[in-house]
């Protein structure tokens, strides 16, 4: 099957650059963009649906245990830290 995409002119000349700085078509780039974008767009998908079924099965936390968690986390962390600091900005009124 052939298919006619128009591409804006800037995007043709980036798109001829890599071509002749590569071993690669203008064809085989285009098919391995779309491709990815196509890939990720379905893997975000599938997340949100992922999220939605969390929520609905009753799978969410709380800010404040989200919160908590993570002031758990640092504080088992600083321990191990020797050079770095670690902070926790917690927004007032939340």
């Amino acid at each position: 099957m052939t298919n006619t995409v128009t591409l804006p002119a800037a995007i043709v000349k980036r798109l001829e650059r890599i071509a002749a700085n590569s071993r690669h078509t203008p064809q085989s780039i285009i098919k391995q963009a779309i491709t990815e974008k196509l890939d990720y767009e379905e893997w975000a998908l599938a997340q949100v649906d992922a999220g939605i079924a969390d929520v609905e099965a009753g799978r969410v936390h709380s800010y404040a245990e989200v919160v908590a968690r993570m002031e758990r986390k640092i504080g088992a962390s600083r321990g191990r830290k020797k050079n770095g600091l670690i902070s926790l900005f917690v927004p007032s009124g939340i």
